[in-house]
């Protein structure tokens, strides 16, 4: 009877003591900058998380954080309001606007609707603006994969030999224009019928345009 009175005991006390670890352990979880002003206690109130669980998350040892350092936070948690209300205007030299309209053409050519292109725009001028990847235009565009590089037209080697219409630099300057308004914040886009990718498939949707599935 104290045998099996103990292996309860013991039992209980595991099953506590698995509750009381931070959920984010057990989950997934994205990256996020910090820019100067952070705070762990400011980041943790925009993430809907605790200091002590980012704190777990990250082992970080005190409340010390470093201006450009990478944390780890709750994927599942809402983003930050400021990440689409409070994004700052950007302005494209010719270059980075002729390769924009050059992906633009290549990734939709004349079989997608005009807000498609302007979609597809956006999907780059957002990944620039997001933590995760490349801070210019033509970094999120030659950015390097495990497969290769984030874009077909730039594997194949295609999208050099593009020349952009006059209505890609037209959906270009339009994602521009409404880049600080954007509450869409698509990061991803992809066919449908073509991509099989288990993990893009499970992407957040949110908007569909054409032949375009477009993800978060």
């Amino acid at each position: 009877m104290r045998k099996t009175i103990a292996v309860l005991a013991i039992a209980c006390s595991l099953a506590l003591g698995s509750q009381s670890l931070p959920a984010e352990a057990a989950g997934s979880y994205t990256y996020y900058q910090v820019k100067k002003g952070d705070t762990l206690s400011k980041i943790a109130k925009q993430y809907h998380t605790t200091v002590a669980s980012l704190k777990s998350l990250n082992g970080l040892k005190t409340d010390m954080i470093r201006i450009g350092a990478k944390l780890k936070v709750p994927a599942a948690a809402k983003r930050p309001a400021l990440a689409s209300a409070g994004k700052k205007a950007i302005s494209l030299t010719a270059a980075d606007r002729k390769l924009l309209a050059q992906l633009v053409q290549a990734e939709t050519g004349s079989s997608e609707p005009f807000a498609g292109k302007v979609e597809v725009a956006l999907v780059i001028l957002n990944r620039v603006h997001h933590p995760e990847f490349p801070n210019t235009v033509r970094g999120v565009i030659y950015q390097k994969m495990k497969s290769g590089y984030a874009f077909v037209p730039v594997k194949t080697g295609k999208l050099t030999r593009i020349q952009p219409t006059k209505q890609d630099y037209a959906a270009v300057d339009k994602a521009v224009a409404l880049f600080p308004g954007d509450r869409r914040g698509s990061l991803y886009f992809y066919n449908p019928k073509v991509t099989k990718d288990k993990w893009m498939l499970s992407r957040p949707v949110t908007t569909r345009i054409g032949h375009h599935v477009f993800a978060k």
